[in-house]
């Protein structure tokens, strides 16, 4: 809810560019010699030039198993009918992934140490022979008492993982949504963090409360309502923990499991039959992204039948509502091609069949002849010229631009650039870069001209910081003008945070449009961009830099933190000052 836009805290001052220079150098010194279109045009408050969007291509993963369960291997494209809305399509491409082959499209990884003060979000996933794995403990949705059964479930599942399985172990709660381990093979560290306290002690939700006795809520008034507000709290925090992993995982390659062990999704609510709250649009639009970002969803319900020891007020109500969350997490898994798992006792065993289907299967992309952007939904056939067999894939996508939701208005209030710099967040990788922070060894009574500091945060005296961008611009979607020049669109910044995240000191934020020569822009795509930035914290304690880039045109981002504990100190450059 609000706590996800707290403070917006960030000002945005454009700066100009240079498209003289095989990098772009984003200082106001250069200024005189630059030659870039403003960001906005005057008295419209539009972009001077259009982009057009198109329906990228579309990737379609097929899992197909036999009458048995089993993957059948040795398919060939000529075997598959893909169509769209009915209309047949030709595959850009085909590929087979099987757990008896190594897949070619997991990166391998980056072994050369970065150089000090140097951090990317640009992910280089631990060795192993599997396909990317993310287990996510629903804290938020799920009854207390399941989860203690499904830690205790899944260090059996652990112990089955195949030899270089590679899981990563999320933890949502309702405060925000953590990382309790990044992707590795090691079954140890894996169990650690499933066992990590972190885990337990979650506030419990209403299920749980309505089994104590001393629950300080039962005074409420209204408990239909309260019941309601509560749910739409955890509705709106499990739509922002979508779309976090979304922007996360989409800068990783290949296809990415999501196994989200969770006691339900909250869809929609009523209270005295009228609804309280009804996110339907908005949790297509979440699950939409995630099959873009090419993942896919294996909603698994630890609630089972002997967790329930004592008998629950308003059961049938309950069941009446598990009945319709378990729709809605097979609507999720069929969008991206996933599989629901629910009613029954063996949680392991969900994962291990969620792992297996998500280990071998088909890949075809192709690029739709329909390229309307008319935010409807379109349906995705797959067929296989063999009887007998069994196919699972996603049953389509909704053609829409980044920037617009289902039901074609403007997106979200809290925008990805605003996510993006939120403390504690996940590293967003859609836009890729390196950034180098240099800390100046002495202090200042001044602030960069630039700088949104909040007044009673910001005391002097303050240390500089310079960050040093080399951005990855095949994240930067730049548009072709009638001059034969690129134009693209984005913006970069940083936000403070005192070390318990919960306050914004100080941010920085810049929008450019710059305007570049073809050799300039083709040489980027070799070298990166660069840009730069100063930003102030105070002298004394710990901080964090949240810094982020956000591609304005597509709606991609990157982004990471840095704890100024993690950066050594070393001169900088003046800094104009102007506070």
């Amino acid at each position: 809810m609000s706590r996800l836009a707290r403070r917006s805290g960030s000002g945005v001052s454009a700066f100009l560019a240079s498209a003289a220079a095989a990098c772009l150098a984003f200082a106001a010194a250069h200024a005189q010699q630059s030659s870039v279109e403003p960001s906005r045009a005057q008295g419209t408050g539009q972009p001077q030039y259009t982009i057009r969007a198109r329906v990228p291509l579309t990737i379609v993963d097929v899992v197909v198993t036999d009458a048995k369960g089993n993957p059948v291997h040795g398919l060939k494209q000529a075997d598959f009918t893909l169509l769209e809305d009915g209309k047949e399509m030709k595959p850009a491409s085909f590929d087979e992934h099987r757990t008896d082959q190594p897949d070619s499209s997991i990166p391998t990884p980056t072994t050369q140490p970065l150089p000090p003060n140097t951090f990317t979000n640009t992910t280089a996933p631990t060795l192993g022979t599997g396909p990317l794995t993310v287990l996510i403990l629903d804290n938020l949705n799920t009854p207390l008492s399941n989860q203690r059964i499904l830690q205790q479930r899944l260090l059996g599942f652990i112990d089955k993982l195949p030899p270089g399985q590679r899981l990563e172990v999320f933890n949502l709660s309702e405060f925000h949504l953590s990382v309790l381990q990044a992707f590795t093979s090691d079954r140890e560290l894996l169990k650690a963090a499933i066992n990590s306290k972190k885990v337990t002690g979650q506030i419990p939700p209403v299920e749980d409360l309505w089994q104590d006795q001393q629950n300080p809520m039962a005074v409420a008034s209204d408990p239909e309502e309260m019941e309601c507000n509560h749910a739409a709290l955890r509705a709106q925090d499990t739509l922002a923990a979508m779309r976090q992993i979304a922007r996360y995982l989409s800068g990783m390659n290949g296809r990415k499991n999501l196994i989200w062990f969770s006691g339900s999704f909250p869809l929609e609510m009523s209270a005295h039959g009228v609804s309280c709250y009804d996110v339907t649009q908005d949790l297509k639009a979440a699950d939409d992204q995630m099959a873009r970002a090419h993942i896919v969803i294996y909603p698994s319900d630890p609630r089972a039948m002997d967790a329930m020891t004592e008998p629950i007020p308003h059961q049938a109500q309950v069941v009446r509502t598990q009945s319709i969350e378990h729709l809605t997490m097979e609507s999720i898994a069929e969008q991206t091609g996933g599989k629901a798992y629910y009613n029954n006792n063996d949680l392991a065993a969900f994962a291990v069949d969620a792992l297996a289907s998500g280990s071998n299967y088909y890949t075809l992309t192709y690029t739709p002849v329909n390229q309307t952007l008319d935010t409807r939904f379109r349906t995705i056939t797959v067929k296989v010229d063999r009887p007998g067999l069994n196919l699972v894939y996603r049953n389509g996508y909704y053609a829409v631009a980044p920037d617009i939701t289902l039901n074609g208005t403007k997106v979200e209030k809290v925008s990805a650039m605003q996510a993006a710099l939120m403390r504690g967040a996940l590293n967003a990788t859609q836009v890729l870069f390196h950034v180098t922070v240099a800390q100046s060894p002495r202090t200042d009574a001044k602030l960069p001209a630039d700088n949104q500091p909040d007044a009673k945060q910001m005391k002097p005296p303050y240390r500089h910081y310079t960050i040093s961008y080399s951005i990855d611009v095949h994240g930067i979607d730049f548009a072709t003008s009638p001059d034969g020049n690129y134009r693209g669109n984005f913006e970069y910044g940083v936000r403070v945070y005192n070390a318990d995240g919960d306050e914004i000191v100080n941010s920085v934020s810049t929008t450019i449009s710059p305007i570049l020569p073809p050799a300039v822009y083709h040489s980027m795509l070799r070298t990166g961009a660069n840009a730069s930035q100063q930003i102030d914290v105070p002298a004394t304690g710990d901080f964090f830099l949240r810094i982020a880039v956000h591609d304005l045109a597509s709606g991609r981002v990157g982004a990471i933190e840095v704890p100024t504990s993690s950066i050594a100190s070393q001169a900088v450059p003046a800094v104009a000052t102007g506070k």
